[in-house]
């Protein structure tokens, strides 16, 4: 099974603690699921996820969306670490207008 959560633009920029919450319910169904990737088509963006063992899903997972400081790759990569060392891994990247975003992904025990 797939499970493909389409999500607008407006939707991340409106209230984007809202936006992860759908990503966070998507990954809480009967089937357990994990997060697999992301792909902006036009205002749209489609996250993915993809049917696993109960041992891999993201059911306790916490889904975060934030903008990037710049798109210097200093700046963007210096935030990546510091979401690291606060127990995110990076899941992935889009553009909203100018703006460079992220996915990020908390699991349980993941914590500085």
């Amino acid at each position: 099974m797939i499970k493909i959560i389409p999500l607008s633009e407006d939707d991340i920029l409106f209230d984007e603690k809202a936006a992860a919450e759908a990503l966070n319910k998507a990954a809480r169904r009967l089937r357990p699921v994990r997060f697999t990737g992301l792909c902006p088509i036009g205002r749209q963006i489609l996250f993915v996820f993809n049917e696993c063992t109960a041992d891999e899903d993201d059911s306790d997972a916490k889904f975060v969306f934030s903008r990037l400081p710049s798109r210097d790759f200093d700046e963007v990569s210096a935030t990546f670490l510091s979401r690291y060392t606060g127990g995110f891994d990076t899941l992935g990247t889009f553009f909203i207008g100018d703006d460079l975003w992220a996915l990020f992904k908390r699991l349980p025990g993941n914590n500085a």
